[in-house]
C-alpha cells in the first residue's frame, strides 16, 4: 500500500440510500481519483441493507425479493447481487443514481458489500470448533457465525454500547443454538470497546479471544486504532483472493 486515506462525506445523512452522487463526484474530482490513474478499482459498500442466500436456494429472476424480507422501502432498481466464493449470494442495496455515477466513473470496477470481504478474511481464522466473530467499529457491530467451518449467520447491528453488543451476541448464539461452553468468541475493535465487551462476555462464555491485529497481521505499529484501517485490510486480502 502506498497511500491510504479516509475521506468523509459532506452529507448529514448516515444512511447509504441518502448519499448524494454530487458528493461522490466532488470527492473524485477534488482528490484526483480519475479512472485512468488506476489499473483496477474495487468498490466496497457498507450498510445494513443486505442479506445472504445459499446458492442452491437462489433464484436469479427474483434477486430483489430476498432483500425485501429484511429491509423495508427498498426499490427494485436499487438492489444488486454478487456470488461469493463459498456458494452464497449476497443481495444488497446499491442505489441506482449512485450506481450510474460510479459505473460511468469506473466502468470496469468490481462492486461488493463490505461484509463479503469480512467473511472471506475472517473465515481463515476458523478452526474445527464453532466460532462467532464480533467486529465493532464506531456505533455499529458485525456478527459472523461459522459452524463446521461454514458461514451460517451474518448481520450488522447498531450497537453503540457494551450492553447492546452483548445482547446481539447472545441473541445470535440463541438463534444458532450455540453452547456458551463450547463456542469460540473472537472480538475485535478499538481497544476500549474490546476490553469492555471482553469483560461482559466472560460472564457467559468460556472461550473468548481478542484478535491482535497489529502483531498478528503485521499492521503498522504506529496505528493507534486498528479499526481505522481494518476494513481496507480485509478488502485488500479478499480482492487478492478473488483475482487468483
Amino acid at each position: 500500500v502506498s497511500v491510504y486515506e479516509a475521506i468523509p462525506f459532506k452529507t448529514r445523512h448516515h444512511h447509504f440510500r441518502y448519499v448524494d452522487p454530487v458528493d461522490i463526484l466532488s470527492i473524485v474530482q477534488n482528490n484526483n481519483l480519475r479512472y485512468n490513474r488506476f489499473e483496477k478499482v474495487h468498490i466496497s459498500i457498507d450498510h445494513e441493507s443486505f442479506t445472504y442466500v445459499p446458492e442452491a436456494l437462489y433464484d436469479p429472476s427474483a434477486w430483489y425479493e430476498y432483500l425485501g424480507f429484511v429491509a423495508s422501502g427498498i426499490k427494485k432498481d436499487d438492489v444488486v447481487s454478487s456470488m461469493m466464493v463459498e456458494g452464497k449470494c449476497c443481495v444488497f442495496q446499491y442505489p441506482l443514481p449512485v450506481r450510474k455515477l460510479l459505473s460511468t466513473l469506473y466502468p470496469t470496477s468490481q462492486i461488493h458489500h463490505l461484509s463479503e470481504s469480512l467473511v472471506d478474511f475472517l473465515g481463515r481464522e476458523v478452526g474445527e470448533h464453532d466460532t462467532l466473530f464480533a467486529l465493532m467499529h464506531r456505533d455499529d457491530m458485525y456478527v459472523f457465525v461459522f459452524e463446521d467451518q461454514s458461514l451460517t449467520l451474518v448481520n450488522r447491528y447498531h450497537a453503540p454500547d457494551v450492553q447492546d453488543r452483548l445482547y446481539y451476541i447472545l441473541l445470535a448464539c440463541k438463534h444458532r443454538k450455540l453452547s456458551p461452553r463450547k463456542v469460540n468468541v473472537k472480538i475485535t475493535g478499538s481497544k476500549d470497546a474490546v476490553e469492555d465487551l471482553n469483560q461482559a462476555l466472560s460472564k457467559y462464555f468460556i472461550h473468548v479471544h481478542q484478535s491482535d491485529w497489529k502483531n498478528g497481521w503485521r499492521l503498522p505499529l504506529s496505528l493507534q486504532n486498528p479499526m481505522d484501517i481494518f476494513e481496507f485490510y480485509c478488502m485488500h486480502h479478499a480482492n487478492r483472493r478473488r483475482n487468483v
